[in-house]
């Protein structure tokens, strides 16, 4: 049976390339610098992901390090995905002396649909489900799947699939400003846009996981993702407030 995560997770690449390659055709960016600017940025991306997630994992992984090149059996942490893919790209296009932020914008307009269509291998992998519920759309997990707290439980919130929605619709949105606006606001206004508007979203499905990883901080227990979400958006939100003038057209 072929691995429907890996395939999955090649075709939201794909979907998310094709994309982009209309939007740097429209405006006649050399194809060449985003082929390049793809491979690193997705390489880099999953390093990231990879590293975030066995961070997250790390008790099981300090027992079984082999497991850790596995990726195909799932285990991605999105920001590091982002984080990495961010350092991949910006170290790519300034060794090709290329403007970062232009290329980030279009970037940043790909990559929820991308998401939307990646958390699907979640459902492959059955993995990604959230805290037991009796809503009609709630999904039935296996009784060997369930973690021991919630085995007398058989519906689970199927977070997965609100993150793709909620992506899919962040995609729908930017596209649609970027095709209208891009050229009259200032360069990277899409990259803040994406990082804040995932930043909310991710930050109130944290609410519906199981065992999130959390450290501890002057004796408070703290979900990793909320506080790097909360992080990121008010980033966001500065550097947004901070660029005032619009893009020069060229």
């Amino acid at each position: 049976m072929p691995n429907l995560y890996g395939i999955i997770i090649s075709l939201s690449i794909l979907l998310c390339i094709l994309t982009a390659q209309r939007l740097v055709e429209n405006e006649n960016k050399n194809k060449e610098i985003l082929w390049g600017l793809s491979f690193w940025t997705i390489l880099c991306g999953i390093l990231g992901a990879r590293i975030y997630h066995v961070l997250n994992c790390f008790g099981y992984y300090r027992l079984h390090p082999a497991e850790i090149l596995k990726i195909w059996r799932g285990g991605l942490g999105i920001w590091g995905a982002l984080g990495g893919g961010i350092v991949g790209s910006v170290t790519y296009l300034g060794i090709k002396k290329e403007k970062v932020l232009p290329w980030l914008d279009i970037i940043s307009v790909v990559v929820p649909l991308g998401q939307a269509i990646g958390r699907w291998g979640n459902f492959f992998n059955k993995e990604l489900f959230g805290l037991p519920t009796t809503l009609p759309w709630g999904i039935y997990v296996e009784p060997t799947l369930r973690p021991a707290e919630f085995s007398n439980y058989s519906k689970f919130h199927p977070i997965f699939i609100y993150e793709s929605i909620l992506n899919l619709i962040l995609f729908l949105i930017l596209l649609n400003l970027y095709k209208n606006k891009h050229e009259k606001v200032p360069e990277g206004t899409f990259l803040w846009i994406y990082l804040g508007s995932y930043s909310i979203i991710r930050f109130f499905l944290e609410f519906l996981r199981i065992n999130p990883w959390k450290i501890n901080i002057f004796s408070l227990s703290l979900n990793v993702s909320q506080c790097v979400s909360i992080l990121v958006l008010m980033v966001s939100m500065v550097v947004m407030f901070r660029r005032k003038s619009p893009r020069k057209n060229k």
